[in-house]
């Protein structure tokens, strides 16, 4: 079905966009990178929202555009400019190794999946192996890198793949839920880039 297969497409490039995000130290990129990989949920989500008429799926198309595309990048770039950080210097594992470590985490999921009773996911199974590798390489992230920025966009992409978890499994959640989440998701977001800022004015020069 053609649908099912853009579908597929937009979920393969949200895990393209996370293995791209552990192989590069750059923090703009990053967050530019966690910008389109929020679109391609929302593009995910619609096929949903379009295959099953579903208006909780609708809203959740509309709520991921605004917190996930705009929003949250919008202030990230905005406290990045302010503290004028732009690269990674230091981190736990070099990047070869950070590689290697999310394709191994990809062949994990997959593996994972296969054991795992099949469900009612939207457009099959095969999203949760892509769901269950986002979440472990966004957990990669915030072990494997010490910059508060790097950590802030590894925990975005845990939720990221939540979301898309929870969307294919219940066809939407109820939009007030979405709304919840999501408002405690950009206020974590404002606190920690207002923590970013302290640090940096207190480190000396």
């Amino acid at each position: 079905m053609i649908m099912e297969k853009i579908a597929e497409l937009f979920i393969i490039l949200i895990l393209v966009s996370v293995v791209l995000n552990a192989s590069s130290p750059f923090i703009k990129f990053a967050i530019k990178l966690y910008s389109f990989q929020s679109l391609m949920l929302a593009l995910y989500i619609l096929m949903g929202a379009v295959h099953f008429n579903s208006v909780n799926l609708y809203g959740s198309f509309v709520i991921t555009i605004v917190f996930k595309v705009f929003l949250i990048p919008y202030f990230l770039f905005k406290t990045l400019n302010r503290v004028k950080m732009n690269k990674e210097i230091d981190m736990y594992i070099g990047i070869p190794e950070a590689v290697v470590f999310a394709g191994s985490l990809t062949l994990l999921s997959n593996l994972m999946a296969q054991k795992i009773i099949k469900t009612s996911m939207t457009f099959g199974a095969f999203v949760f192996t892509i769901s269950l590798a986002t979440f472990l390489i966004g957990a990669m992230l915030m072990i494997t890198r010490k910059t508060l920025f790097s950590q802030i966009i590894g925990f975005l992409t845990i939720d990221n793949a939540i979301f898309l978890a929870a969307n294919s499994i219940t066809h939407g959640m109820p939009l007030l839920v979405e709304l919840g989440v999501l408002f405690d998701l950009f206020v974590s977001i404002l606190i920690l880039s207002l923590l970013v800022l302290n640090l940096r004015r207190n480190v000396p020069a």
